[in-house]
């Protein structure tokens, strides 16, 4: 069953890509969007019969997560649920790990990687910043700025807890994320979303499959 789970949701990220994205078909991206995270719901679920609390704190995660999806796929008024969706989902994330971990904070690869995020961060922000408030204004360029913060402390998180996978999956949700927020604010580009979503995708894939390992 897990293996047929697996499988299932990698043929919904292609078929997603085919049909969705390069003959876009709304109607697809409306069924295989949100359709490919509940199968990554289930696969985490099923993967881990919910026994552990890091299991059960991702697929909250997880759940936000769609409900960001959903609003992002609406009209443009909706964004800023759907970010504040994901904004929710980084919190459980965070829960998950340090409720599940001990976190070295103050170790030497602690210091460096909150170093490294926490440049970027500001970076990325100030690089963003005129652009996001063209489009919303202060209060977006806030929500914008308290989400960069929340999906940074998300990856140090991810980066304490000593896991491969965990690394590998909050850092390509940095990359999705960085992605979306340069096509949408900055220059929109035609293969931005098929970037987009192939490394949220698998992800959210990562963290489900690390819930039966954990």
């Amino acid at each position: 069953m897990y293996i047929f789970l697996m499988i299932l949701i990698i043929v919904s990220m292609f078929l997603y890509h085919l049909i969705a994205l390069h003959f876009d078909s709304k109607r697809t991206k409306y069924i295989l969007k949100p359709g490919t995270m509940i199968l990554i719901i289930v696969l985490a679920i099923y993967g881990s019969s919910l026994e552990t609390t890091f299991a059960k704190w991702v697929v909250v995660a997880l759940c936000f997560s769609l409900v960001g999806d959903v609003f992002l796929m609406l009209e443009e008024r909706w964004f800023i649920h759907g970010l504040i969706s994901f904004f929710i989902a980084h919190v459980f994330y965070i829960i998950a790990f340090w409720n599940s971990f001990t976190l070295h904070i103050m170790s030497k690869t602690s210091l460096l990687v909150a170093l490294s995020l926490i440049l970027f961060s500001i970076w990325f922000f100030l690089f963003l910043l005129r652009y996001v408030k063209e489009a919303g204004g202060v209060q977006l360029a806030i929500a914008v700025a308290s989400y960069i913060l929340v999906i940074s402390i998300m990856m140090w998180s991810a980066s304490l807890a000593g896991s491969s996978i965990l690394i590998v999956a909050s850092l390509l949700f940095v990359i999705s994320d960085a992605i979306l927020a340069y096509d949408k604010f900055r220059n929109p580009f035609s293969a931005a979303e098929h970037m987009v979503m192939i490394t949220y995708f698998t992800a959210q894939l990562l963290f489900a499959i690390s819930v039966g390992y954990m």
